[in-house]
């Protein structure tokens, strides 16, 4: 048996983590939070939401930490297939339709291997129909032979009027319908979805019992899980159990200005200034007037935060997960003390100010949240500083809109609406 001796350890100065080094320089090692590349595979007829599952998932994996990218196989084929004329090309019998997409399908694979293989990637979203038992046999032969593991997620709805929904908001914005009116458009996927459905096998609870997957039917009705294997599959069934579909407004906002605000210094559990105190008031008429159904508050459990919620007059609950980060030997100092007292600390900061970690201090990259939002009906959440901008660039990637608060007296004030 091979002896080994453990190696020399060195802490990262930017996220204070220790990590093996060599001749006092840190070894490369890349960072995994899965014991074994994961392949995610979506299952349905087409208009059953696959692709927009897809997009959610790969963000939401990227946004925990997990390097995640999407193989939509629809658009190899529109790559491929410059012109798209009808629902025809779909039919079962088009010999020439049926091998062109089998091979826009084994290249999007190819470049799965590659991904999760060769450039680092830890989960590969194959988004396609994969509507037959035969297709996912191949799917599944092609992970084992590359050690993947595989997760199956099948959209099953039998609402027409949801399919139709998703028709008129999603498809018709298809590249494939750029030139066909509203009424072509729909009667064309229509008929695409006739080709599919008769050779359509669904996921089965007992010829599929050795598969991990998920079964979302009717748009989150119901669930049917089966052989959840590890963490990573955990957070996926978790995630798709609890996105919604409907519209609603989400108000991310500051809390007035703090006692410590005004003195320049950072941290602590300050109360509101007196400016800070007539922003509440004011965002309490305007919470109002938006006449906001079923409105849910949130707050962290600071000082600062509660006095903010108080003067809306509604009840609110207060989660831990959303108070400032303890920034360790730096708590309640001014930023021109960190830079005479720990210049590279402060400088460190600057550099990165999302992985940096205080000295005894917390990071922003471990304090995730944008993800309990999805289960809730609309809401304000109070939040501090750092907190507002890290979540509206998590949401507002083409979505949503970030403004001054309505109080125009506090210019520090940051607001943001994601509806």
């Amino acid at each position: 048996m091979l002896e080994t001796s453990p190696r020399e350890l060195t802490q990262n100065p930017l996220r204070k983590i220790w990590m093996p080094c060599k001749n006092g320089h840190i070894a490369q090692r890349r960072v995994c939070m899965t014991n074994c590349p994961t392949l995610i595979v979506t299952v349905g007829l087409p208009a059953r939401g696959k692709t927009y599952i897809s997009k959610k998932l790969t963000r939401y994996l990227n946004w925990i930490g997990v390097p995640t990218k999407e193989f939509n196989v629809g658009q190899y084929r529109r790559e491929c297939l410059k012109i798209y004329k009808s629902f025809e090309f779909f039919r079962p019998d088009n010999e020439e339709g049926l091998k062109i997409r089998r091979q826009c399908a084994m290249t999007a694979l190819n470049d799965v291997r590659q991904y999760l293989s060769v450039e680092g990637g830890q989960v590969a979203v194959f988004d396609a129909t994969n509507t037959t038992r035969e297709r996912r046999g191949t799917i599944v032969k092609f992970a084992e032979q590359n050690g993947f593991k595989v997760f199956f997620v099948e959209s099953v709805c039998e609402d027409p009027d949801v399919v139709a929904q998703n028709i008129v908001q999603v498809k018709l914005g298809s590249p494939d319908y750029i030139h066909c009116n509203t009424e072509e458009a729909i009667e064309d996927f229509m008929e695409r979805i006739k080709c599919y459905e008769s050779s359509y096998q669904p996921l089965d609870e007992v010829l599929d019992r050795d598969l991990s997957y998920i079964k979302i039917m009717d748009v989150g009705r119901r669930y049917l899980v089966n052989r959840v294997l590890d963490h990573i599959q955990s957070r996926i069934v978790y995630y798709l159990m609890n996105i919604h579909i409907t519209p609603r407004s989400i108000y991310l906002c500051r809390h007035g200005e703090s006692d410590l605000n005004i003195k320049g210094r950072i941290g602590g559990d300050s109360g509101l200034s007196a400016r800070g105190k007539e922003f509440a008031k004011t965002l309490g008429k305007f919470i109002q007037d938006q006449n906001i159904k079923d409105l849910k508050v949130w707050t962290s459990q600071m000082k600062r935060t509660i006095q903010t919620a108080e003067c809306l007059g509604v009840p609110y609950e207060q989660w831990k997960s959303l108070n400032e980060i303890d920034a360790g030997v730096c708590e309640e100092m001014r930023y021109e003390e960190i830079q005479e007292h720990y210049p590279m600390e402060f400088a460190l900061r600057d550099q990165d100010k999302y992985r940096y970690r205080y000295p005894k201090g917390e990071t922003w990259c471990n304090r995730r949240t944008f993800w309990l939002f999805v289960t809730r009906p609309s809401c304000v959440v109070f939040l501090h500083i750092s907190w507002t901008r890290l979540e509206c660039k998590s949401f507002t990637r083409g979505r949503g809109s970030c403004a001054q608060s309505p109080s125009t007296s506090d210019s520090n004030q940051d607001n943001c609406d994601i509806t």
